[in-house]
């Protein structure tokens, strides 16, 4: 029988003589999180990126092949397509047909029955109102709900360094053309990275992002790559890397939304040395970018 993920994950900690305490104390990985990969419950997570990335950390914590993981996981099937709901109005509509359990009548038969002077046809149109009005209230709610829940786990720390560093050096390496801003401290900066290029900052304790294609920039933390942190086109505003936590998402310290630069008339700005800040500038300080 072949062995799953999180048993390859449980034994190698286990072996290592350690308990979900030691390792959440050692880690910071929240000890639910760390119970539900070895687990495979898919469920404790929002998105399969995340779990992906608690699984790389946790295996390379355990010093086993983070690959074989990840592959064991994928295998697995644990994160499925959603199925697609069908349009309200079409709800609405296969409703109100099963009610009448009448075929569709001539376009004559529909304009005379379709009328408020029956009695029968007013009653669903009724029925229909009221399903439309307790379907959109459902959404509501669960939209609520989940960008509650989604600020909740977002809020989290996703990645956090068993031995955090007194500074951060942080590299963006774009894969595709990428728009990015950056703050730290109160000075921010708004640049496109092209493909291939990278922009590094150094010696930090704090720096904020807004990332216009998530699946467009690799993000490297004190030499170790953590990859991309979303998917194509999607904009992930608020990504904090932060000494002891390395990097989480806060939508609250995210960035007001501006109108993007365009790619062919915007420049990269120019290197700013490690020195300290440009008092005419104001650029930040100690942020550098090469182009391979």
């Amino acid at each position: 029988m072949a062995v799953g993920y999180g048993e390859k994950l449980k034994k190698a900690r286990e072996d290592m003589g350690l308990k979900i305490s030691d390792v959440h104390k050692l880690v910071k990985i929240d000890p639910n999180y760390i119970r539900a990969m070895e687990e495979e419950n898919a469920s404790a997570f929002e998105r399969e990126i995340y779990m992906k990335l608690f699984l790389k950390t946790y295996a390379r914590f355990l010093k086993i092949d983070y690959k074989e993981i990840l592959s064991l996981f994928e295998k697995s099937g644990a994160f499925k397509k959603e199925e697609v709901l069908p349009k309200t109005q079409d709800i609405a509509t296969a409703v109100v047909r099963a009610e009448s359990k009448e075929e569709k009548p001539s376009a004559v038969k529909r304009a005379f029955e379709m009328t408020i002077s029956n009695p029968r046809n007013l009653a669903i149109f009724i029925s229909s109102i009221i399903l439309l009005i307790v379907i959109i209230t459902i959404i509501v709610v669960a939209n609520i709900n989940k960008s509650k829940v989604s600020k909740e786990i977002e809020a989290k720390n996703i990645y956090v360094s068993p031995e955090p560093e007194q500074l951060l050096k942080v590299v963006a390496k774009a894969k595709s053309d990428s728009w990015l801003k950056c703050r730290i401290g109160d000075k921010e900066e708004d640049f496109i990275l092209k493909k291939g290029q990278e922009k590094e900052w150094k010696d930090i304790e704090k720096i904020v992002f807004l990332v216009g294609n998530a699946a467009g920039v690799e993000f490297i933390v004190n030499g170790e790559s953590i990859g991309t942190i979303g998917e194509e086109g999607e904009v992930i505003n608020g990504l904090v890397f932060e000494v002891g936590k390395n990097w989480y998402i806060d939508r609250n310290k995210g960035f007001k939304r501006d109108n993007k630069p365009k790619l062919e008339t915007t420049v990269i700005p120019t290197v700013i040395p490690a020195t300290g800040q440009d008092k005419e500038t104001g650029a930040l300080p100690a942020a550098t970018k090469t182009a391979e």
